[in-house]
């Protein structure tokens, strides 16, 4: 039976583990067609000598065997080099940058053939080209062709066959779009016009769809969140759990100060902790969450409340800070300890400092009024779209 044909695709993929570029000390899959030159064999003659020994500061060695080999190892000024590898091992430098080197894919045109490897990152020049951020290396040749038009910082880039176009994330601003944009012959920009943060990362999903992902929470010219702090985290749907609680009954049910949105107090109202012991309280959610504000309502049954608390994000396990406003209606801040006040007939409001994506949180009790400490009601907000 007849081997099927390899498609012009096919045959350029196949070259993709022929060769390794190499950025720096990251290795990246790329494409090469180059050719070396081997340079005659030494006329030596240690057969007379008998064994010979080699000693010196190094940790490997090789012959030099094709033309341009060279001992130069990685710059470390910065910049970053694409290589490739001689047939004895070797590394050859294919083309080097003035910075870093973050993402590569080859580019193939619609009728099969190489257009060249499309080279992302922070850079300014590539091969002695400038080049703001993005450029087309053609591996036959070691030509550079800057890609103008993008101000900023390449970190993604996405060829994508079967439609011959390139997905570029990062953060940068080009045509009508930041931080997304796609590459054909010219820039195009995207439907949506990109994303309101950076895009690390770039990919397609089996449905066709591509997919972007970064620290961004809105589209460029769709869901751009616009006003602060009025969006609900729906608290309620987490899983609710606390360490300490006391064991009075109607006051050690750590769900009796979710949904409050009132300073009512008293059985089922409120949350206290056994007392002179420090505690927490725990809500753990099945989705991804960046808040923004935190409400907090504090409790005065028979003189008990908190006193200081602190934030921790989780699976980060990083404690937060945020900025509030304090009895003195001064601008204050905090993050390990927290001050709630005793009279806090009302609530309490808390922005985060940090814009920090989780998918649970803890509220540690460190200190307290009275015989214990406890909470009335716990709110959480992030910023709207619209």
């Amino acid at each position: 039976m007849r081997k099927p044909s390899s498609s012009p695709r096919s045959t350029v993929r196949e070259l993709v583990s022929a060769v390794l570029l190499i950025a720096s000390s990251r290795i990246v899959p790329g494409v090469a067609a180059i050719n070396f030159t081997p340079v005659p064999a030494p006329n030596l003659d240690l057969s007379q000598l008998g064994r010979v020994a080699l000693a010196g500061n190094f940790d490997s060695i090789s012959l030099y065997q094709y033309e341009g080999q060279t001992q130069n190892g990685f710059s470390t000024n910065g910049s970053q080099s694409l290589l490739t590898r001689y047939p004895n091992g070797a590394f050859a430098t294919l083309s080097s940058s003035d910075a870093y080197i973050e993402s590569m894919c080859p580019f193939i045109r619609k009728d099969g053939s190489l257009a060249g490897v499309v080279v992302g990152g922070n850079f300014t020049s590539l091969g002695g080209v400038e080049a703001q951020g993005i450029a087309l290396f053609n591996p036959n040749n070691s030509a550079v062709t800057p890609l103008p038009g993008l101000s900023g910082r390449v970190t993604s880039v996405y060829c994508d066959d079967e439609s011959s176009t390139v997905y570029v994330g990062g953060s940068f601003t080009g045509g009508n779009s930041t931080n997304a944009i796609a590459w054909t012959t010219d820039w195009t920009n995207l439907p949506f016009a990109g994303f309101n943060g950076p895009v690390t990362s770039i990919t397609k999903a089996a449905n066709g769809n591509i997919i972007f992902g970064g620290a961004f929470d809105g589209l460029g010219n769709v869901t751009t969140p616009k006003e602060r702090d009025v969006q609900v985290i729906p608290v309620s749907s987490a899983n609710i759990t606390a360490g300490y609680s006391t064991l009075t009954a109607g006051f050690n049910d750590p769900r009796n100060i979710i949904c409050r949105t009132d300073a009512q107090q008293g059985p089922g109202n409120t949350w206290l902790l056994a007392d002179n012991t420090p505690g927490h309280w725990q809500a753990n959610f099945r989705f991804g969450f960046i808040p923004s504000k935190m409400r907090l309502y504090n409790t005065n049954i028979d003189g008990r409340g908190t006193r200081t608390w602190r934030f921790t994000a989780l699976p980060l396990n990083g404690i937060l800070n945020f900025t509030y406003t304090d009895a003195d209606g001064r601008p204050a801040s905090c993050s390990s300890q927290c001050p709630l006040p005793q009279d806090n007939t009302t609530y309490q409001d808390f922005h985060f400092v940090n814009r920090v994506g989780m998918n649970a949180f803890r509220i540690d009790i460190s200190d307290w009024y009275g015989p214990g400490g406890g909470l009335s009601g716990v709110e959480l907000f992030q910023d709207g779209t619209s």
